[in-house]
C-alpha cells in the first residue's frame, strides 16, 4: 500500500510526451518545481572534459573529500541533466557523508549507444587518476542511471581496471528488449509506459542489438561484481527488470541487498522525494554505502 505522500505524487504526474524535443521540456519543466534544501552546495566540475560538459560536485556539511559516490541521472538515455537530481544527492550526502558527483554523460540520439557507457567508464578512471581511492567510490544511479552502474562495473572488470567498493541501482533499466512480465499497464505506473520506454529504447540503440551486455545487463557476465544495493518499487512497469536482475545476480555469486517497496513508483528514491518510502530507501542506501567504503 502506498502513503498518502506516495499518492500525492503519483496524482500529480502527467502524460510523458513521445517525442525528444518534449520530453527534453517536460523534464526540465518539472525539475525546475524541485526544491533544493538551504544546506545543499553544488559547484560545476569540468572532469577531464569527458562527457556533456554539464557535471557537478554536490555536498552538504560533514560530507568527506575523500569518499565520492558517482550518480548517473536517469532519463532513458535521452533527457536528464545532473542539476535535476541536486535535491536528491544532497540528501544521500548528507545520509552518507560522502560528495556527489553527479555526472553528466551525452545523451541519445545525438550521442547513440555505447557513448553513454563510454562516458561514464572515462570518467570513473578519470576520478582514479585524481587520487581518489576505489575503494571510497560508490556508483549510483536511477532507471537508465542504475543500468550504467551494472555495465561500468562489467566493462570496468573486463579490462582489469579496478572495480569500484560497491553500487546502488534503483529501478535499474536492465532489458531494453522490454521482455518483463510486469511490462504492462495493469501495473497503473504513471511514471514509464512500454511506449514511451520503446521510443527510448529504439534512440539510444540506434540500430544496435538491444541484447547487448552494456545495453541490457539481464544478457550480460554478471560474476564478480561488487557489493550491490538495488531499490524498486512494484509500481514500476520495470520491476520485472529488478527481480531478474537480482536472481541472476546471485546465482552468479554476488552479494546483493534487494529491498522491493509495495505501491512505490520507478525509481521512487531519486523521483519521489517527498515521501516516507523515499526517505527510508535513503537511510538504507546511506547505511549501505557508509559499511562499503568504511575505513
Amino acid at each position: 500500500m502506498a502513503s498518502k505522500e506516495m499518492q500525492d505524487v503519483i496524482d500529480s504526474i502527467s502524460d510523458f510526451p513521445l517525442d525528444v524535443e518534449g520530453q527534453r521540456k517536460h523534464y526540465e519543466r518539472v525539475w525546475k518545481q524541485v526544491p533544493v534544501d538551504p544546506d545543499i552546495k553544488a559547484g560545476s566540475i569540468d572532469v577531464g572534459g569527458i562527457g556533456a560538459g554539464d557535471s557537478e560536485w554536490v555536498w552538504t556539511e560533514g560530507a568527506r573529500d575523500d569518499k565520492v559516490f558517482f550518480y548517473y541521472h536517469g532519463g532513458g538515455y535521452v533527457c536528464g541533466e545532473p542539476w535535476m537530481w541536486r535535491q536528491f544527492n544532497g540528501r544521500l550526502s548528507r545520509a552518507s557523508g560522502m560528495r556527489c558527483l553527479a555526472f553528466g554523460y551525452r545523451l541519445a540520439p545525438e550521442h547513440p549507444f555505447p557513448t553513454a557507457i563510454e562516458d561514464c567508464v572515462e570518467a570513473y578512471l578519470w576520478l582514479l587518476k585524481s587520487g581518489t581511492s576505489p575503494k571510497r567510490i560508490v556508483l549510483v544511479g536511477d532507471s537508465a542511471g542504475g543500468a550504467l552502474v551494472l555495465s561500468v562495473m562489467m566493462a570496468l572488470r573486463d579490462r582489469g581496471e579496478p572495480l569500484p567498493a560497491a553500487g546502488v541501482p534503483m529501478s535499474p533499466w536492465t532489458d531494453l528488449e522490454l521482455k518483463g512480465e510486469t511490462m504492462t499497464p495493469s501495473t497503473g505506473d504513471p511514471l514509464t509506459t512500454e511506449e514511451s520506454a520503446r521510443s527510448m529504447a529504439e534512440r539510444f540503440l540506434g540500430g544496435k542489438d538491444p541484447r547487448h551486455p552494456w545495453a541490457s545487463a539481464l544478457y550480460g557476465d554478471l560474476k564478480s561484481l561488487p557489493p550491490l544495493h538495488i531499490e524498486a518499487g512494484e509500481r514500476d512497469v520495470l520491476y520485472s527488470d529488478s527481480t531478474r536482475l537480482v536472481q541472476i545476480l546471485r546465482d552468479s555469486g554476488n552479494e546483493v541487498n534487494f529491498f522491493s517497496v509495495p505501491g512505490a513508483i520507478h525509481s521512487f528514491p531519486a523521483l519521489a522525494g517527498p515521501t516516507p518510502e523515499a526517505a527510508t530507501a535513503i537511510e538504507r542506501m546511506a547505511a549501505f554505502m557508509r559499511r562499503q567504503t568504511s575505513d
